[in-house]
């Protein structure tokens, strides 16, 4: 049977408002809203194509010296890298291997389409009309980031440091690193992938703001500040007795003091001699959804809202401090905890910035191809985490630890500076060797700069960490 020519124009009718309608709902949903991950895609032809058919922006430290630049070549441009200590900052732009660091994000700025400049960006996608992409400006210090880079060596680990006032990083290193021209050299770049991508120790990873460990003493800060904001008397006295238990039901499980002290402990005293037993008491009394609840306003468990990718951290294996003897492991840094560098870093800007948490950011703006500044960078800050009477608290507890009698953190002195920081020895592996932590800020009365420092599996812990944090706060502080 023939069917009627007007069923089968209405057949044909109804396709194609159904295929018109599928058409429409995929436009609208990659404009409207995969636009923008499509946009970072790291694999976007869009964004590597001027890797090697026009020259891509410059990438400039705060002082305007070249970090990432494009030089011509017979088969066109190829990208430059001035500072193998900032690898992993600055990243890699290659064709076949996509982008990274600054140079993923801040793709869409170094082909000259950056977002507050719309103009540029349609004449560039709709007209073809392309003018010299400009420069994205890092608020890296070349003299601090050397002094990080001299201070860490080779040793594996990573070491930080950012303005607690504004959050812009001054400094990033990590170790190992990887050599970002091989990346993108022709003859090299395959060989030069395999090696990294095969690496156990990971060069291409930013140990500052993706490197996960455990805290050690240096997370004491938390379990006092939830403390002194629940109303505890940092001045009264609790009983250490190494190696410690509160009752029997913790069975084989004691926790232990690195000075296998006996004696009556304030706050301060724990800080100064970091007395891992008095801050497991500490945490005992205030409770885990208290101690919790100050993690997570302080960052712990999440990623930090940085610029450039941030792992994010935990609290607990399973999400909660679920008993008694997690609760007095965290209190004192160990227990389940994994942060970032950069993460530390904000957690004692914060105080060292009146309880107020910075937003972190390396890049601080976007300028034109004539140097005309098309964006400034500052996302502000995060918000208020802690009283200001408890981060000056704090402040005066952490100089004692540094600089009080029988310090463990000493080795972070500054002649005629006061600093406030604190060490900490991460245990990790069973059978390996601790990592070791300093974190501090100077000077304490108006600090200008937070040093977040970790060795990796080293036998000394924070004692190898404080030396290398003075010296790139001496840096900062032109001392």
């Amino acid at each position: 049977m023939v069917r009627p020519v007007a069923t089968n124009i209405r057949a044909l009718t109804l396709a194609l408002a159904v295929a018109f309608l599928v058409a429409s709902v995929g436009v609208a949903y990659w404009t409207m809203f995969a636009s923008e991950s499509l946009a970072q895609d790291p694999f976007n032809p869009r964004l590597i194509a001027a890797s090697r058919d026009r020259p891509r922006g410059q990438i400039v430290d705060r002082n305007n010296a070249v970090l990432a630049d494009s030089v011509p070549t017979p088969d066109g441009f190829k990208r430059t890298y001035k500072d193998r200590t900032l690898a992993q900052v600055t990243g890699y732009a290659s064709f076949q291997f996509g982008l990274s660091g600054v140079e993923a994000a801040y793709a869409d700025s170094l082909i000259g389409q950056d977002a507050a400049d719309p103009a540029s960006a349609w004449r560039a996608r709709y007209l073809r009309e392309r003018l010299p992409p400009g420069a994205v400006v890092l608020g890296i210090d070349e003299k601090v980031q050397k002094a990080a880079a001299d201070a860490l060596g080779g040793r594996r680990g990573a070491i930080v440091a950012l303005d607690p006032r504004t959050g812009v990083i001054l400094a990033s290193v990590s170790v190992p690193t990887y050599d970002a021209n091989e990346i993108v050299d022709a003859t090299k770049q395959q060989t030069a992938w395999d090696q990294v991508t095969k690496a156990q120790d990971k060069p291409l990873v930013n140990r500052a703001t993706s490197g996960l460990y455990p805290p050690g003493s240096t997370f004491k800060v938390v379990t006092g500040a939830a403390a002194l904001e629940s109303g505890f008397d940092p001045n009264q006295k609790l009983r250490v007795d190494d190696p410690y238990q509160a009752d029997k039901s913790w069975g084989t499980y004691f926790v232990r003091s690195a000075s296998h002290a006996h004696g009556d402990f304030s706050m301060p005293d724990g800080f100064r001699l970091s007395e891992n037993i008095y801050f497991a008491q500490v945490g005992l009394r205030i409770g885990a959804a208290k101690l919790a609840d100050y993690a997570k306003r302080f960052g712990v468990g999440g990623a930090p809202a940085c610029d450039l990718a941030a792992a994010k951290g935990q609290l607990a294996s399973e999400g909660s401090i679920d008993r008694p003897t997690l609760l007095a492991d965290t209190s004192y840094g160990q227990g389940e905890l994994l942060v970032s560098p950069l993460q530390m870093a904000l957690i004692y800007a914060t105080i060292a910035n009146g309880g107020v948490m910075p937003t972190p950011h390396y890049a601080t703006s976007v300028r034109d191809n004539q140097g005309h500044v098309i964006r400034e960078i500052a996302p502000g800050p995060i918000g208020q985490v802690i009283r200001p009477d408890t981060a000056r608290a704090l402040t005066a507890m952490l100089v004692g630890a540094v600089e009080g009698p029988g310090a463990f953190a000493f080795g972070a002195k500054i002649p005629n500076v006061h600093v406030a920081g604190k060490t900490g020895t991460a245990e990790n592996v069973p059978g390996s060797a601790p990592h070791g932590w300093f974190i501090g800020f100077a000077p304490a009365e108006q600090p200008t700069v937070v040093v977040a420092v970790i060795v990796e599996n080293t036998p000394e812990g924070g004692v190898t960490a404080a030396p290398l944090g003075a010296a790139v706060m001496r840096a900062a502080l032109n001392k």
